[in-house]
This record gives C-alpha cells, structure tokens and sequence, in this order.
C-alpha cells in the first residue's frame, strides 16, 4: 500500500477515526512475542475499514517486530503510520547504557533536563531506525509526559512535527506549541475515548456524539491488549476485546454515515 503521510491523512474529511495503539515494552506487555504476534489481526480489521493506524513504538517493541520479520510486512500492507514511544525506565540494555542517568522509579520523560531528554529520544530514534521502524512522524511520550524540553529536542535530534497527547492531564506540560499537536478525543484527564475504557453503550455514545458534531476522533488503545486472552481483561474487568469493540464502533460508524 506505500507510505502514509499524517498531513495526508488529516486533510481526507472522509476519514472520521484515526485510532492509535501505545506499542509497550517489557513494562507493560508481559508476553511481549505473543502481543506483537497479533498485531497483525488488528491491523487487517482497521485496514479492512479503512481505519488509519498510529503506531507509537517502543525500542523494545521495535526489536520484536524486527525479529519477528514483521516490519516490512506492516509497512506494506496496512494502513500504518509510526510513532515513537518512550517509557524512560523501560529502555533496552542498549539505550540505558548511553543514558545511565535514566531511574527505574521514574517513567515520565519530563522529569529530565533537556539535553537528557534529547539523549533518550536520539537513541530511541536510532534504535528503531536499525531496525527499519521509520519514518517516525509523531510523538507520545509515557503516561503523555511531555512539556517544553521535549518540543525542543524533538526539533533538534528528529523530523518529528506532531506529537499526541490528553492535553488535560498534568504530565502534559506545554506551554509553547513549538511542534503540531494531535490531542486525543477527551473531556477531561480520564474521560478519553479508549478502546478498553467504559462499556460499549458509553463508547457507542461517545461515537454518535462526536458524528454529530462532525468531530474527527483520535482514539486509544494499547498493544498488551492485542492477545484475547491478556491478564489485563480478566484483571481490570474489560468486557469484550479491542476487536468486538472496534466492531461494534465501526458498525456505528457505518449506521450514521447511511443516515
């Protein structure tokens, strides 16, 4: 299918959800393999619907998809755009030992100084480049860490120009829009449209809303969800998976469009 472009997209008024997956690490994703492994499913459906996808990638994601052979494949085939994704105390053994200063206590990259943080995102940038994750066009940083620091080393060490983040919560620090931001379709610091978040009928109705209104969502999900079977749905009480509940969206979508 080629590259796509986020410009590209977001000019396209046809296109009424762009729905991004959080790609973990070793922190999140207990069966990482496994995770990655079912990556693919997710993106025939999206792609099958003509649903974009924003992939924030990890390094440790990054060397899974890379060693699963799957990278090529993603770009080829589906309707993808890569991210970068940084959880501080969850880089590989690599990129932690360029950055020593890194906490393990600490996941928010906004904690850093600047030329720190500008380490971690040059090394994370580099990483995924090896392994053929790239162009990286967006940024999200753990929990949305980021403020002003993160803006500016972005511009100096990447050709990153969009970041994505719930621009209500605290770890969300900008105070100078130096880069483009995408914010996520929220109301508040937790009412965000999320693929595990709430139940259907409260998802459904944040659908018909945002149609009505002829609002463009930017969605959320996370990859330790892609595996039905994750500890995850039985520990946070998810009814369904990201799948029948993506369904169950674009049946939605679908109904109001016929309207």
């Amino acid at each position: 299918m080629g590259e796509y472009y986020l410009e590209k997209i977001l000019e396209d008024s046809e296109c009424k959800l762009i729905l991004t997956i959080d790609c973990e690490g070793t922190n999140f994703d207990k069966n990482l393999e496994n995770n990655v492994l079912n990556l693919k499913r997710f993106l025939e459906l999206t792609t099958r619907n003509n649903v974009y996808i924003i992939l924030f990638i990890t390094p440790y994601f990054a060397d899974m998809l890379y060693r699963l052979n799957l990278v090529y494949e993603i770009k080829k085939e589906y309707k993808v755009i890569f991210g970068l994704h940084i959880h501080p105390n969850n880089l590989t053994e690599e990129i932690q030992n360029l950055c020593s200063f890194a906490r393990e206590d600490v996941d928010e990259i906004s904690f850093y100084s600047f030329e720190q943080q500008k380490l971690m995102i040059k090394e994370s940038i580099e990483y995924l480049r090896k392994r053929d994750v790239f162009p990286l066009q967006i940024f999200r940083g753990g929990y949305f860490s980021m403020n002003d620091d993160t803006a500016k080393a972005l511009m100096e060490v990447s050709d990153i120009r969009w970041e994505s983040h719930n621009i209500h919560r605290h770890q969300y620090n900008v105070t100078k829009q130096v880069i483009k931001s995408l914010p996520v379709h929220a109301f508040d610091k937790d009412l965000e449209f999320r693929l595990e978040y709430f139940n259907m009928e409260e998802l459904l109705k944040m659908t018909r809303v945002a149609l009505d209104k002829n609002i463009r969502i930017i969605g959320i999900t996370h990859s330790y969800l892609l595996d039905n079977n994750d500890l995850h749905y039985g520990r946070d009480g998810i009814e369904g998976s990201i799948y029948s509940r993506l369904e169950g969206i674009i049946r939605e979508m679908s109904l109001n469009k016929n309207l």
